[in-house]
């Protein structure tokens, strides 16, 4: 078991609760911590355009469930296969 989550193929068994702790960047980047592990997730890639719009939106604080797939080959770069939105902290998106 890599990164402390159980990975069914290259997907992980379930959708997760993350915190947004990066928005999303110019190179469509957005870094996540995992609850309760505190492991940190970088999302490079999505399913499809309404994933990517989905996770642009979320400001800094957001709390959101997500199953992820690896993208590609790198250690810590992944795919968000699903996003529905847990709670926010009213955040403003940096």
């Amino acid at each position: 078991m890599k990164y402390g989550v159980q990975l069914f193929g290259n997907k992980m068994s379930q959708p997760n609760a993350y915190t947004v702790i990066s928005a999303q960047n110019d190179h469509e980047c957005t870094t996540v911590r995992a609850h309760p592990r505190n492991e940190t997730f970088h999302i490079v890639d999505y399913a499809d355009e309404d994933a990517r719009e989905r996770v642009a939106d979320l400001p800094v604080g957001s709390v959101v469930r997500m199953e992820l797939s690896r993208a590609g080959r790198r250690s810590n770069v992944w795919c968000a296969e699903s996003v529905r939105t847990a709670e926010t902290d009213g955040g403003k998106r940096q």
